[in-house]
């Protein structure tokens, strides 16, 4: 007989009491970027602040303010309902460590041709700003096409380092520019040294999103650590039809680290050399998108109206693509910031950068005639070990490459469950091996009682003693481990069992209706929560629809479907997978409230995840899935 076995994994996320406070990699003592709930403003919290000095509010990329706050005064935030999160500021710095890169984005092959040919356009009509250290008004490369935006340092916008006019000959330069018609704006939020607060790049973030004239392309040349303010910041300049472009860092590591290169929406661009190599000190991974020459750029530069520098870094690479995007949409305005990225891809030169590093999208930017066989990356797999998927009586679990050492940069989840209500997960160590520190902040594993990091922490683990066992109160343990970007050791090597409940253990809250359940007969149906009424905020709802005959697949049809509507949907949105995981292909995002077409999975297996945002609830979906 033919069984169809569905695990649904469903959590409801609990309304916060207490506002989160996010720490950065470099904090500003005493400096906090404070990001206000939809709706809410300034005045809401005002009676809170008793007299904090305000340094800059923020209107249009997200309601919020950044100030000098006391630790009485940040805790007092924290509990008003009117306060999404709270975070550290920190700094960030140029990205800095024609020219021959011109020369390499026109032709698919090497040799060099001492050649620049503009095929495709010069990119007027578009707009482009340059986040940086400001511009050089009166370089003779950019006459009468150049102006100032907002300095949120409190000068004039004139460029005091050159950082940032080097940026803008790469990008619209006449000598020296991929798009040399466009218009450049001098957006300045780095200081002389080439650095700035985070609070100030979001300030310039913000003035770009409420100032743009379309169609636009933003350039931004620097990082510092991850920093989800100013994420949240460029999402919100995308969103108002942006075209965001930022440099993948130069630390030799795993660009999903830092920000802003780990914006999914914006496209990051890591660094060629002459020989299609990737340059040494180039950041890497699935959160860059393309690459582009950084090595030994020469362009313009700040003090005379001809001064011109010769410099390396993903800062160089970041203003080829941006200039190529301006190229891009001056032949068709109406591109979305993401069908932008995805002309920029497709044109590429495909496989042609050497060393690339995993999981590195193999494309190297082309802007001449044809195309260069690129294509759209798709994340790639696992590394063997690295999380999945356990509900089995009992079985084994490791690391990543264990017996033999785990990488760098990785994340990989591993959920345990058992269907049976009377028991519980029993977890023992047999090898256990990670990077030390007090408090597990370099590698760790981190273990939940139950089936996400939203559930309570049983423990956080790491250094080289085997731990004590570990036990779940309900039918599901969930493990995270986590390493940074150095240091590696040889992991561990864990077994589990579905072993009888001894009958105490805490009560957990059950999802609400329609988020999660399980299901046994080879077909059915599933809802969103709530469903035909509407369902609710902050949600995360997961489905994962199996088959035990492996000449099965499963099929999906929806017969109502209204989400909100997002043209990325990133407020609310339905993501199916092919597969087990949130690790396995994409098969369709979706919102709005267009029934979607049918879909079917390639194996035993399709996994959904549901989840929604903080504001505007609408009736969801209903669907039917069936064993074929």
């Amino acid at each position: 007989m033919k069984v169809l076995l569905v695990v649904l994994l469903a959590t409801a996320v609990a309304s916060q009491l207490i506002a989160p406070l996010i720490t950065v990699d470099e904090p500003i003592p005493g400096r906090y970027i404070v990001k206000l709930k939809e709706g809410r403003k300034l005045d809401d919290v005002a009676f809170k602040l008793d007299g904090a000095k305000i340094l800059r509010t923020y209107k249009n990329v997200f309601s919020g303010f950044a100030a000098d706050l006391s630790d009485r005064l940040v805790e007092r935030l924290r509990k008003s309902d009117a306060v999404e999160y709270i975070q550290e500021d920190g700094i960030a710095y140029a990205s800095a460590v024609s020219s021959w890169g011109l020369d390499r984005i026109d032709q698919i092959n090497l040799p060099l041709d001492d050649t620049y040919n503009q095929v495709l356009g010069d990119g007027e009509g578009v707009s482009v700003y340059v986040l940086d250290t400001g511009i050089n008004l009166n370089h003779q490369d950019w006459v009468g096409r150049s102006s100032y935006g907002i300095d949120t340092h409190g000068g004039t916008g004139e460029d005091c380092n050159g950082h940032g006019s080097h940026c803008a000959g790469t990008i619209g330069g006449t000598q020296y520019g991929v798009a040399k018609a466009a218009k450049l704006i001098g957006v300045r939020v780095l200081s002389c040294a080439g650095s700035g607060a985070f609070s100030q790049i979001i300030d310039g973030c913000d003035w770009v999103a409420g100032n743009a004239t379309l169609p636009a392309v933003a350039s931004m040349s620097l990082g510092g650590g991850a920093n989800q303010a100013t994420d949240d910041a460029i999402q919100r300049m995308i969103d108002a039809g942006i075209t965001v472009v930022v440099a993948a860092g130069n630390s030799n590591t795993d660009a999903c680290n830092t920000s802003p290169a780990r914006s999914e929406p914006a496209i990051t661009v890591a660094a060629s050399d002459i020989t299609d190599t990737r340059a040494s000190f180039s950041n890497y991974g699935t959160c860059c998108d393309i690459f582009a020459p950084g090595v030994d750029i020469t362009s313009a530069w700040y003090g005379e109206p001809d001064a011109t520098n010769t410099i390396s870094g993903t800062s160089m690479a970041c203003p080829h693509v941006a200039g190529a995007a301006a190229v891009i949409l001056a032949n068709d305005p109406g591109l979305t910031p993401s069908e932008v990225k995805e002309a920029l891809q497709l044109k590429s030169i495909g496989d042609a950068v050497q060393d690339p590093q995993y999981g590195s999208p193999n494309l190297l930017l082309y802007i001449g005639e044809g195309s260069g066989g690129g294509f759209i990356p798709t994340p790639p797999p696992p590394p063997p070990g690295c999380g999945g998927l356990f509900d089995s009586p009992s079985g084994t679990f490791t690391s990543p490459y264990y017996p033999g050492s785990y990488d760098n940069s990785m994340n990989c989840e591993y959920l345990i469950s058992t269907t049976d209500e009377q028991q519980v997960v029993y977890v023992t160590f047999e090898f256990f091996d990670l990077e030390s520190q007090s408090t597990c902040n370099y590698d760790s594993l981190t273990v939940y009682d139950g089936t996400s990091t939203s559930d309570p922490v049983l423990a956080t683990l790491c250094g080289n003693t085997i731990p004590d066992s570990l036990t779940s109160s309900g039918m599901s343990m969930f493990l995270v481990f986590k390493t940074d970007s150095s240091v590696t050791r040889n992991g561990f090597s864990a077994s589990y069992q579905a072993v009888e409940s001894g009958g105490g253990g805490f009560i957990s809250t059950p999802p609400p209706p329609g988020c999660g359940g399980l299901f046994d007969s080879p077909s059915g149906t599933f809802t969103s929560p709530y469903y035909p009424g509407s369902y609710d905020n902050s949600m995360n709802c997961e489905y994962l629809i199996s088959t035990t005959d492996e000449q099965q697949v499963v099929s999906v049809t929806f017969e109502f479907f209204d989400l909100e509507y997002h043209t990325t949907c990133y407020w609310d949105s339905l993501t199916v997978y092919d597969g087990t995981s949130t690790s396995d292909p994409v098969l369709a995002v979706l919102c709005g409230n267009t029934i979607p077409d049918s879909l079917t999975s390639s194996g035993r297996s399709m996994f959904l995840v549901f989840k929604t945002d903080s504001s505007v609830t609408k009736n969801g979906f209903s669907a039917s899935y069936q064993a074929v």
